[in-house]
């Protein structure tokens, strides 16, 4: 399925063709606005919606639906830039959906390295999770999703190696903002909180609560992603902030009633080095306990 194609982009070949896979999801549709900002770019989401939405289109960019192992029939175009960012990104559901995770992760961001190496792509950016720097042992084999995640950046090396194929690899913490999943089992945690807030609702943290996370503003996330696909080369950028909070304190944040569970906690805390970020000149501007308390101010609990 294609959808949303401007006519006056695809006359023009000066454009730089830019295809972000899953560009329908939290952080891809801000990097698709971000990017459409930009007068030189022509933009290409490839999206399967398994966790993207059509609400998140951006007015401007190509819209592909499918799955990332078909991107050589949905995108016969030679893009300048490929995001790649269109894979399962949950941890706790990722023990029940292993499949999912191996078909999406493993066989996806495949045939997305091979869709780069074969058509002279100049440059392929991962984004990578930043579960693989866990505190507490290897944080690559915690879970499927880490571990999915870990093989992949091993991969993209090593196509970076065997083929020349040039790619810069970023690491996302924790993001949080507009478009952010609220619902089901795929919400992440702000926009989960701010759903149970607004119902009333207790807010529900996993045990033992003290587990850390650095949260970090979805359109600085999109910024940093987009830096790094303009300067970056090779591995070990990371996007997130230096502050953390735990889990419980976020949850306090919100004013009302906290109850804990037995759910599965994730990780304690990652290890996060900066010094790649930090040459590109790349900061978060957006504080998570201000952006909490600016939305209890705006918000009430009896809005639903």
């Amino acid at each position: 399925m294609i959808d949303v194609v401007p006519s006056a982009a695809l006359a023009d070949s000066s454009k730089q063709l830019v295809v972000v896979t899953g560009g329908a999801g939290h952080v891809g549709s801000h990097l698709v606005e971000l990017l459409l900002t930009r007068p030189g770019n022509r933009v290409i989401s490839l999206d399967n919606y398994f966790s993207g939405h059509r609400a998140n289109h951006i007015a401007g960019a190509e819209y592909r639906e499918g799955h990332t192992k078909d991107i050589t029939r949905l995108v016969p175009e030679t893009p300048d830039i490929v995001y790649h960012m269109g894979e399962y990104a949950r941890i706790t559901p990722s023990f029940e959906d292993v499949a999912t995770v191996f078909d999406m992760n493993t066989v996806g961001t495949f045939a997305v390295l091979e869709f780069c190496r074969t058509r002279g792509v100049k440059k392929l950016v991962y984004t990578g999770s930043s579960t693989r720097f866990a505190t507490e042992g290897d944080g690559r084999h915690q879970n499927p999703y880490s571990f999915s995640k870990a093989v992949n950046v091993d991969l993209v090396k090593d196509y970076g190696h065997w083929y020349k194929l040039p790619y810069a690899i970023c690491y996302l913490s924790n993001g949080f903002g507009p478009r952010e999943q609220a619902d089901g089992r795929y919400a992440t945690l702000i926009a989960k909180f701010e759903r149970l807030y607004l119902a009333g609702q207790p807010l529900t943290v996993s045990k033992p609560g003290t587990q850390l996370r650095a949260f970090t503003y979805v359109a600085d996330l999109a910024r940093g992603i987009e830096m790094v696909g303009m300067h970056g080369a090779g591995d070990g950028y990371m996007l997130g902030v230096e502050k953390k909070y735990s889990v419980l304190d976020i949850g306090r944040a919100f004013g009302g009633e906290v109850i804990m569970t037995d759910d599965y906690p994730g990780r304690k805390d990652t290890l996060l080095d900066f010094t790649r970020t930090k040459e590109l000149g790349w900061e978060a501007s957006v504080d998570v306990m201000d952006y909490i308390h600016n939305f209890v101010r705006e918000h009430s609990p009896t809005q639903i």
